[in-house]
């Protein structure tokens, strides 16, 4: 993996976790979720226009926006039902292990082979991922929440590999205005759906400007950038396990603004696991 894709990828992944941590603690995570998702629409309408670029996408580039749609839907939707219902530490180790699903489906249905050093190298991100956040707890304590948690994981790794797919074809901001477009009605009406308000789609959206206007605002911006990196690196060529593997370096960052800003516990225990992570992060770097 090149050093500069690397780089983007780990400035992406110190950025990831202010949006959680700003929004921790709100009454309705969803609603604001939905808020976070409409800045989105804006920020990449306002920095298309910016660069000078045509707001559109080719025609062959739709599919990938539709699958992308779906899948950042089902990752939102996913993970916040199944920490709704469960531990953090329980369940988003099984939401971040998109690489898994990644290399599966690259391995059977797109013949990408991978060197013995990557899979090494997200082996070990993932086995450190997982130990760092290691609670007590089954994952099968409640099967609902397992059943989201996987979800959320396969909305992620379809997002991942259809937005490196299109990351060949147009450039990030444009393909993220017509993908949030389509992210904020499906929220919207999940949401709704869930309230059983069936006919004000936007309510959540109200009421989640009405709840936090300012940590919308900002964590729409961080995680805008945040992921703005991530497509650039894609489109320089960058793969999408390989990606998403390099981008759990955001939870030894969360481990870190969590003990300092929340005051979590096991600071020293989960920071010592988080030099596994940044042991396979550099294995990667070097297939």
């Amino acid at each position: 993996m090149e050093p500069y894709w690397t780089i983007l990828i780990l400035i992406s992944a110190a950025i990831h976790p202010l949006r959680d941590l700003i929004l921790k603690g709100v009454a309705h995570p969803a609603s604001c979720y939905v808020g976070v998702s409409l800045i989105w629409v804006f920020l990449a309408a306002g920095h298309t226009l910016a660069m000078g670029q045509d707001l559109s996408v080719p025609r062959e580039t739709w599919p990938y926006v539709v699958i992308s749609a779906i899948g950042l839907t089902l990752y939102y939707y996913g993970t916040l039902s199944a920490l709704r219902r469960g531990n953090l530490s329980v369940y988003y180790p099984i939401i971040r292990s998109s690489p898994i699903a990644i290399i599966a489906f690259s391995w059977l249905a797109l013949n990408q082979i991978y060197s013995w050093l990557t899979l090494l190298g997200v082996s070990l991100v993932l086995l450190g991922s997982l130990i760092i956040q290691k609670s007590p707890g089954r994952l099968l304590d409640d099967r609902k929440a397992f059943t989201m948690a996987v979800l959320a994981m396969m909305g992620s790794a379809a997002y991942s590999l259809s937005d490196a797919n299109a990351m060949q074809q147009v450039s990030p901001a444009p393909f993220l205005f017509y993908c949030y477009i389509l992210v904020v009605p499906m929220l919207a009406g999940i949401r709704a759906w869930e309230d059983s308000h069936m006919f004000a789609p936007f309510l959540p959206v109200v009421r989640g400007w009405a709840l936090a206007p300012w940590r919308i605002v900002f964590a729409g911006i961080t995680s805008f950038l945040s992921y703005l990196f991530i497509l650039s690196a894609f489109q320089l060529g960058a793969e999408a396990a390989t990606v998403s593997a390099v981008r759990q370096a955001s939870i030894p960052v969360s481990v870190i603004l969590a003990a300092f800003i929340l005051n979590e516990p096991h600071f020293m225990h989960r920071i010592v696991w988080a030099g596994l992570v940044a042991l396979g992060i550099l294995a990667i770097t070097l297939s």
